[in-house]
């Protein structure tokens, strides 16, 4: 597995992305890139109270991640980037490098429009965003990482 995560979970931090990625993977710098929490300390505290100590949390805009790129800082150790949505995944698109993992955990918008998995329920909307972004990218959905994914894979190999 690649060591820069990013994911898009709804949830931000609960018991899989602890459990399951954070603590499985030994994973030690955890960002939340979303402006709503950016803007809000009491949640970001929140989040970060769940995390265990000597982990490194940071919180930031969508502008602000795009533009200090905090996650260049450490390349040899596991890095998790969790975003709210798929369009928070896309306005950041400028970030992305060939040593990074699309994982979509845990998103539930209210159409159901398509579900990919248990635990993916997405519009029509971001399901073709998604089919743009797969067309340079694997995005692999599933909640955990021992979980056999379900791989969204578009794009040609050379």
């Amino acid at each position: 597995m690649k060591h820069i995560i990013y994911r898009v979970d709804d949830r931000f931090i609960h018991g899989q992305v602890l459990e399951g990625w954070v603590n499985y993977l030994h994973i030690k710098d955890i960002m939340i890139v979303n402006d709503i929490i950016a803007n809000d300390s009491i949640r970001a505290s929140i989040y970060q109270s769940t995390l265990l100590s000597g982990s490194k949390f940071s919180v930031y805009t969508v502008n602000d991640f795009c533009e200090k790129k905090p996650y260049l800082k450490n390349k040899k150790k596991f890095t998790l980037i969790l975003l709210g949505s798929v369009d928070d995944l896309l306005k950041i698109k400028e970030t992305f490098s060939s040593n990074i993992y699309f994982n979509i955990g845990c998103v539930a918008d209210n159409t159901h429009e398509v579900c990919i998995n248990d635990s993916v329920f997405l519009s029509l909307n971001d399901f073709q965003k998604l089919q743009i972004l797969s067309e340079n990218y694997d995005i692999y959905f599933h909640k955990v990482p021992w979980e056999k994914p379900v791989i969204f894979s578009n794009h040609k190999r050379a």
